[in-house]
């Protein structure tokens, strides 16, 4: 018997950009783009084959606290090897990565956006207070993009950006045209070795 193999909403957005298209972890994945990534470009990465879990409830701060050692302040990343924990309320987190729970992957889209010019990209089309002093590296918000709801998480270097898969390619579209200035192109998840 054969595992079923799983796709995320801008397969074939890649197929049609050209990426190398691989299995990973039961997925299709766009590893690698023809013009490979370098540590000076603005990329953007498709992330949503990242395992993704919800917690919700009264007992959050114990399994968040269960999970990584201590609770995580509001608002804030967790980041540990393959796993990133975001804090968002008293009730809820959200896990991207690996952990024992219920999978959500399918319900959610990750990109991440990669580059110098990552912030200014993302101020021009997004009115939340991107600058590193509101929002610090490991730091989460929520707010919108071109009216689709987003979660934000800022790493050094880059961030994470989490919608609802049914708004995917058109965030992927809003991101590129916003990106064209500054040469942002896409880029398989080698892109974020790369970096």
């Amino acid at each position: 018997m054969t595992s079923p193999i799983a796709c995320g909403p801008l397969l074939d957005l890649h197929r049609r950009g050209g990426a190398t298209i691989e299995l990973k972890d039961g997925w299709q994945v766009a590893v690698r783009y023809p013009q490979a990534a370098d540590r000076a470009s603005n990329v953007l990465v498709d992330l949503s084959h990242w395992p993704t879990f919800e917690i919700n409830g009264p007992e959050t701060s114990a399994a968040v606290a269960s999970l990584c050692g201590a609770d995580v302040p509001l608002r804030k990343i967790h980041s540990e090897g393959e796993r990133h924990v975001y804090r968002l309320t008293p009730t809820r987190a959200v896990v991207f990565g690996k952990m024992t729970a219920i999978d959500v992957t399918g319900g959610w889209a990750s990109l991440a956006l990669i580059g110098p010019d990552a912030e200014r990209i993302l101020n021009k089309v997004t009115a939340v207070d991107l600058r590193e002093r509101t929002l610090p590296v490991l730091s989460c918000c929520q707010g919108p993009i071109f009216g689709v709801n987003t979660l934000f998480g800022r790493f050094a270097g880059r961030f994470d950006l989490h919608v609802c898969s049914d708004s995917a390619e058109f965030f992927w579209e809003v991101l590129m045209d916003a990106g064209a200035e500054f040469g942002l192109r896409p880029a398989g998840i080698e892109g974020i070795s790369a970096k």
